[in-house]
């Protein structure tokens, strides 16, 4: 599994670089600038063809936020979901540490359960508690959120990727794979569809971050 490379590293790999001549990075904001800016996005699936619209947050530049709810075509009892780190054409991320969020409704946005967040990727990264609508049962909508602070100093992020896990019988059937997508440095994109154990009405989700 790839890693976050720590301060200690960074010394190391100052120490190796004078050695051979090569330049390496002047900053943590200089290392995080190299990473794209991005959004994440969220898309759900019903009975292997009914696909909801992919719902997105705000770009991490702007401060993140909340995606819109996503749905199947008819926003009730979905089968999967889907998870998108999506880059823009141009821009990095100058300096931003960040996590994601998860969070869960049903029954028209009358149960809508606690948002859960995943470890900051200054922190290594991680994966939320699962979340539930407040029943916790067979939610119909999902949506993700972003939030940014500035980078700690002397932290350096070179890559990351995304990732999606539902689960059922209110979290006890952990059968369902964790799905990832692309790494950033490679452009980013979608995971494959992420479902639980029967492919059929999960109870729940969690998102998560990889970092290295």
């Amino acid at each position: 599994m790839r890693k976050l490379i720590r301060p200690l590293a960074v010394a190391a790999l100052a120490v190796v670089a004078a050695t051979v001549g090569v330049q390496a990075p002047a900053s943590a904001d200089v290392a995080a600038a190299s990473l794209p800016n991005f959004r994440v996005g969220i898309q759900m699936i019903d009975n292997g063809n009914q696909i909801g619209d992919a719902e997105f947050t705000p770009y991490a530049n702007f401060g993140g936020g909340c995606s819109p709810w996503a749905g199947d075509t008819n926003t009730y009892d979905p089968d999967g979901a889907r998870i998108f780190l999506s880059p823009p054409p141009r821009g990095g991320l100058a300096g931003l540490d960040f996590r994601i969020g998860a969070q869960a409704t049903d029954n028209n946005g009358s149960q809508t359960g606690v948002l859960q967040w995943s470890p900051w990727a200054s922190a290594g990264g991680g994966v939320s508690p699962f979340a539930f609508d407040t029943n916790g049962t067979d939610p119909d909508q999902f949506r993700v959120c972003l939030e940014v602070r500035p980078l700690p100093e002397g932290v350096v992020l070179t890559d990351f990727r995304l990732s999606i896990k539902l689960v059922d019988h209110r979290g006890a059937d952990q059968g369902g794979v964790r799905q990832f997508t692309p790494w950033a440095v490679d452009g980013g994109g979608v995971s494959p569809w992420a479902y639980d154990s029967n492919k059929y009405d999960p109870d729940g989700f969690a998102v998560g971050i990889e970092v290295y």
